[in-house]
C-alpha cells in the first residue's frame, strides 16, 4: 500500500552514486522512491514508517519488468551499501529507504503538478541549501561500508581515516568538502592497510 501522488526530488549528485551505472539497481531504487510512503500509516495491522513499502520480489519484478533474480541481486546490492533495509512481515517484505528524507519534497514546497514561478524559486533555494549541507555518516556506517567494499580492510586504519576527515570538518587533504563520502572512501580504500585471512559475509535476502 503506497501513495503514488506527489513529488520526489533528485539532486544531480546522484550521478556520482555508486549504483547509478547499474541499470537494474538504479531502476529498482527509483521505483522504490516513487512507491514509498511519504507519511506514516497503518496497513493491515502493520505500522509503516515514512519511506517504507510493503512488497515482494515477484511483485517488484512485475512492476519494473526485471526478472525475479535481477530483483534479488539488486536488492542485495542496495542492502549491502545501506541504501535500504529489509524486514519480513506477515503481509510481505517491508523495504525501508534509509535516507528517504533526502528525496522527499515537503508539501509546502510544491502543491500541484505544475509548479508556479514562486514555487520553482523556492525549490531552487532548497537545492542551493542542499549543496551546502553534506551527509556525515556515523563511524559504524562508515566502517560497514568500507568492509562491504574491501572485506579485509584494517578497521583501525578506517577509524583513523574517519577521524581525520572529522577533525578537518569533513574535508580532504586538499581542503575540499567531501560531498560524497562513499565515492571518496572508495578512492581511498586501495591505500588503506589490509588484514590477512579475514572474511566478511553481509546479510542478504533469501526467499
Amino acid at each position: 500500500m503506497t501513495n503514488q501522488h506527489g513529488w520526489i526530488k533528485l539532486h544531480r549528485q546522484i550521478l556520482e552514486w555508486e549504483w547509478y551505472s547499474d541499470n537494474n539497481c538504479f531502476r529498482l531504487f527509483l521505483h522504490l522512491l516513487l512507491k514509498a510512503n511519504h507519511k506514516e500509516k497503518r496497513f493491515k495491522g502493520i505500522e509503516l514508517k515514512v519511506g517504507s513499502i510493503v512488497t515482494s520480489r515477484d511483485l517488484l519484478a512485475r512492476e519494473t519488468g526485471l526478472s525475479s533474480q535481477q530483483i534479488r541481486t539488486a536488492l542485495n546490492k542496495l542492502i549491502s551499501t545501506n541504501e535500504i533495509t529489509s524486514e519480513t512481515s506477515s503481509q510481505g517484505t517491508i523495504l525501508q529507504i534509509v535516507s528517504y528524507e533526502k528525496y522527499q519534497v515537503a508539501t509546502n514546497e510544491i502543491t500541484n503538478e505544475q509548479p508556479t514561478s514562486n514555487q520553482r524559486v523556492t525549490t531552487n533555494k532548497n537545492i542551493k541549501k542542499e549543496k551546502k549541507e553534506i551527509y556525515i555518516p556515523e563511524f559504524s556506517e562508515f566502517l560497514e561500508y568500507a568492509i562491504s567494499q574491501v572485506p579485509t580492510v584494517n578497521k583501525e586504519d578506517v577509524r583513523l581515516k574517519y577521524e581525520s576527515w572529522k577533525v578537518n570538518e569533513w574535508k580532504d587533504g586538499n581542503d575540499k568538502k567531501i560531498m560524497n563520502w562513499k565515492t571518496k572512501l572508495n578512492n581511498t580504500l586501495p591505500y588503506i592497510r589490509k588484514d590477512e585471512f579475514k572474511t566478511y559475509t553481509p546479510n542478504i535476502i533469501h526467499e
